[in-house]
């Protein structure tokens, strides 16, 4: 089978979130011989065409996207077959507007945000989603949600029942974040030597809720020794949180990184003594999954997917409670027996998710698609 692999993410130069997923579902679908074909109408490789997008076979859409999104939404026109005529499947891996085609087509959900939770998306188009939405439930022969979270967002905002057509298809964690990781890559980062942390890493929009995490830490502050290190390279909430920085009592433990390469994040994960991921909402949370294979002990949120991620492996807390968020801070910052059980057993629940058990299975659901329809 050759499949129109759909990602407008996958031309990123920074690979968090979505890009990782596609990247990660990429090649492990290489690896089983299925003929991906990486197709975008955005990239951001405009003057340069680096070695690994070249060998990918990536073709980028002639039309901007914008104009694309409404036409394929309003018309569904022109489609995808109008520009390339040699796949057997569409499956869109990340994506936020319908795509117009007549070939087999599958759908991968990671949240309905712009839908259910509009407040933290800066360009939110519900409209948008919706229109989306409604033509999944018309025409997609498979949907394919990242975690029964976003498979229950589904089944409440689609127009009809998808039946068996809706599948929950996890996530997985790279082999990379399990190895031994390479301290040295930090030099560059001048970190204080010797200095006790706790880590975030993300993009800067509501929804992390790192504004309040910093509070709340501010609070745990005068109990622990800890400093707090940011790994992100900007977002929306970028100006809050610099003025939440520069009014803190604790201002100086708090340290802003930057965007951080896969191998400097595995190292800070590593050498943290937990990692703070009290998000809002989420429709996977995969770097409670990362932070829980390099043995980082993970406090994160008990709402939305991810207590599902989690497991019995985090700390949950009430996001919205920065107390709650300061006596996790320093109850695993104090415990030695909490952090190495949390280390344990976060590495335990890591091994249940990866890249391998979830392209096999979406290479199942290709052929049960491909077979439906002949």
């Amino acid at each position: 089978m050759k499949v129109a692999y759909f990602s407008d993410t996958f031309a990123r130069k920074e690979r968090f979130g979505l890009a990782r997923f596609a990247h990660c579902l990429f090649t492990e679908l290489k690896i089983l011989d299925v003929d991906a074909v990486p197709i975008s109408a955005i990239s951001d490789f405009d003057n340069e065409h680096p070695e690994w997008l070249s060998a990918s076979g990536f073709r980028r859409l002639r039309i901007p996207r914008r104009y694309l999104a409404t036409l394929w939404s309003l018309i569904r026109l022109p489609r995808l077959e109008w520009f390339y005529h040699d796949f057997d499947l569409l499956h869109s891996v990340d994506i936020d507007y319908p795509v117009a085609t007549n070939l087999p087509w599958v759908v991968t959900v990671h949240d309905l945000g712009p839908i259910t939770h509009p407040e933290f998306f800066s360009n939110a188009r519900p409209w948008l989603y919706r229109s989306l939405l409604k033509q999944i439930s018309k025409r997609a022969d498979a949907v394919i949600c990242v975690s029964e979270t976003t498979a229950q967002a589904v089944r409440d905002n689609v127009p009809t029942s998808l039946g068996n057509r809706l599948k929950v298809v996890p996530e997985g964690v790279e082999d990379y974040f399990f190895e031994a990781a390479d301290l040295s890559s930090l030099t560059p980062l001048s970190l204080p030597p010797g200095t006790p942390f706790f880590l975030f890493s993300g993009s800067l929009n509501p929804r992390k809720n790192l504004v309040r995490a910093i509070r709340a830490f501010a609070k745990a502050a005068d109990q622990i020794p800890h400093h707090i290190f940011i790994a992100s390279s900007g977002g929306w909430e970028k100006d809050e949180l610099l003025a939440e920085i520069a009014s803190s009592p604790i201002a100086h433990r708090i340290h802003q990184l930057g965007y951080v390469s896969d191998e400097q994040l595995h190292a800070l994960y590593t050498s943290a003594d937990g990692y703070l991921y009290v998000s809002l909402f989420e429709g996977f949370g995969l770097p409670i999954l990362e932070a829980m294979a390099s043995q980082c002990p993970v406090i994160t949120s008990n709402l939305s997917s991810m207590p599902e991620i989690a497991g019995n492996a985090a700390l949950l807390v009430d996001p919205y409670n920065e107390d709650d968020i300061a006596a996790a801070i320093v109850k695993l910052a104090s415990d030695k027996t909490l952090a190495q059980h949390l280390r344990s057993a976060g590495l335990a629940r890591a091994r249940e998710f990866n890249w391998k058990k979830c392209a096999q299975r979406m290479t199942d659901i290709y052929a049960e698609v491909l077979e439906a329809r002949s």
